[in-house]
């Protein structure tokens, strides 16, 4: 399957995936080969194929980048609403996970834009007493670029929509 031609609908799953978990899994593999999955929550977009994410909180992350720089991005949509219409139905109108595979840059300053991007994102908590403790000096990241997806599909409901 071709990553340019599916790119709007794999953005429609992402968008998806952020409103129901608010975080994405990133796997990647360390020296030993062994994988290494990881939950951020700081994960954004871009309509040419490529992403970002803010570079803070994972340890194993950044070590497994130094011989490998190698992941896979797993995003789900877990909105009950949406599986319990679908199972209904016994047919989903649009794809309820789909898996990104792509090559992650070295750690840099993020942009003005980006920042803001982040702050539009979690300006919900910030009168809560964690927000700050999680989000506080958050201003590193890296660009992810992607080159291949597959799509998670359950054939007899998922008919159609990767075609």
């Amino acid at each position: 399957m071709k990553l340019e031609k599916h790119w709007p609908g794999i953005l429609q799953v992402l968008g998806n995936a952020r409103k129901s978990n608010r975080f994405f899994s990133i796997a990647t593999v360390d020296e030993n080969g062994n994988p290494h999955v990881t939950p951020i929550g700081h994960v954004f977009f871009r309509d040419d194929m490529t992403g970002y994410y803010f570079d803070a909180y994972s340890k194993a992350m950044p070590r497994n980048f130094e011989h490998n720089r190698r992941i896979c991005l797993m995003a789900v949509n877990s909105s009950t609403g949406f599986w319990l219409k679908s199972l209904f139905r016994g047919q989903f109108d649009s794809a309820p996970a789909v898996r990104l595979s792509g090559e992650v840059g070295d750690a840099r300053d993020a942009s003005a834009d980006e920042i803001e991007r982040l702050e539009k994102g979690i300006r919900i908590t910030s009168r809560l007493k964690g927000h700050k403790l999680i989000w506080h000096g958050l201003d590193r990241v890296r660009d992810i670029r992607f080159d291949g997806f597959s799509p998670a599909t359950y054939p007899a409901m998922c008919g159609g929509l990767w075609q």
